[in-house]
């Protein structure tokens, strides 16, 4: 029988490949093309502003929130399975070869979003605080070590308390590394290593709690089992997974929309498409997010050229994810029953998604309005009417 380290290494080989070949079909170049125009408009953006960075802007506290989110949230990944709550009992003496390894694991697959935010906040921490390069450096190395033991701490309370009132360890620990990274960055050293200190001995303490409890493995193969669906969920977005099937809804209150549908055999490819896209939680949802996104950004950024982009490439994404979804669906539909071979099925997709994009322009452009930015507006309601447009008419050559 294999040692509990081979069984690990296994799983998380296998864990990789299914990651990647789902991952594969995440980012593709249509979803590269999306990411390039909002990255590029984000850091155009953002550089801008960095340069005329209000003096009183509260960068500390900012800080101090993201870094407490991104290090609280700091869920093991153990790779766990049902089986395991039978085949694992009798070697709970030796659980250890298995659960090292899987922390690791957790630790820098988790790793990339604290580092992310660290380089970014840079040049607004130098433009407002202007903090000696010994703390620059200092930082990011307290970061990680903060994230080593935000996860040791979450998994020994998990442990210790079979996942109950899991958010109250998350909250202690939110608001120590919130505490702790404002005096910090403000430069109140003293009361940022009084700080620490409370970290470690609360730390020293869950860990004490866990000591001895046996392992919840209940807790940790739900917890495992909903890490993966929600990875499922995600990639359900681009590519059809197996392991999971799209949920449909009623939305009664939408009801309305079908009146506008005209009776005929012509229309009825058109009725089917709308209940389809508004029943089911992927497609639907997806330009609800993508318009809502686009607003926000419409609102928030400051610059004309990056709102133009920013709109233009979530109209980009909008598009083509529900041309795709609604054109490669493998559910049964209606008129795999009753053929309609004189209509066009992919004729009435694409009435839907114009219609469908021209709410998100005017929603985006609405926004616009209500900020006092007129022209912006309008060259916004264009842009997004023609990259639709375009991504239509390019994924009709290909079809």
């Amino acid at each position: 029988m294999k040692n509990l380290h081979e069984v690990w290494s296994t799983r998380l080989q296998k864990y990789t490949i299914e990651v990647q070949n789902y991952l594969k079909y995440v980012f593709t170049g249509h979803i590269a093309v999306v990411l390039l125009f909002a990255i590029g408009a984000a850091g155009y953006a953002y550089s801008e502003w960095v340069q005329n960075v209000p003096p009183d802007f509260p960068g500390a506290w900012l800080l101090a929130v993201v870094f407490g989110l991104l290090l609280a949230y700091s869920p093991p990944t153990t790779l766990l399975k049902e089986a395991d709550m039978v085949y694992f009992l009798p070697l709970e003496s030796k659980l250890d070869q298995f659960l090292k390894p899987a922390l690791k694991w957790s630790f820098f697959s988790q790793l990339y979003l604290p580092v992310i935010a660290f380089v970014v906040s840079l040049p607004m921490v130098n433009a407002l605080y202007g903090l000696p390069s010994s703390l620059l450096i200092g930082f990011p190395i307290l970061v990680l070590l903060l994230k080593w033991w935000n996860l040791q701490t979450e998994f020994a309370f998990r442990k210790a308390r079979a996942g109950d009132k899991a958010w109250i360890d998350r909250l202690v620990r939110f608001t120590l590394v919130l505490v702790f990274v404002y005096l910090y960055v403000s430069g109140q050293m003293l009361f940022a290593i009084l700080v620490l200190f409370a970290i470690i001995i609360y730390g020293k303490w869950v860990q004490q709690q866990a000591a001895g409890k046996p392992f919840a493995y209940e807790h940790f193969i739900a917890l495992e089992e909903n890490r993966m669906l929600r990875f499922y969920q995600f990639a359900n977005y681009f590519t059809d997974v197996p392991h999971i099937k799209g949920k449909i809804k009623e939305r009664a209150w939408l009801n309305w929309v079908y009146r506008f549908i005209k009776r005929g055999p012509e229309n009825a490819h058109y009725y089917l498409i709308w209940r389809t896209f508004i029943r089911s939680d992927e497609l639907f949802y997806l330009w609800v997010r993508l318009t809502v996104i686009a607003m926000a950004g419409a609102w928030l950024i400051p610059f004309p050229i990056a709102v133009v982009i920013f709109s233009a490439a979530l109209a980009f994404a909008s598009a083509i994810q529900i041309w795709q979804g609604l054109n490669q669906t493998q559910h049964f539909r209606m008129d795999n029953l009753f053929p309609l071979k004189n209509f066009s099925r992919e004729r009435a997709v694409r009435k839907l998604v114009i219609v469908m994009q021209v709410l998100q322009a005017l929603l985006i452009a609405a926004v616009l309005l209500i900020a006092g930015a007129p022209l912006v507006a309008l060259v916004a309601f264009a842009a997004v009417l023609i990259v639709s447009a375009a991504t239509l008419a390019v994924s009709k050559k290909k079809k």
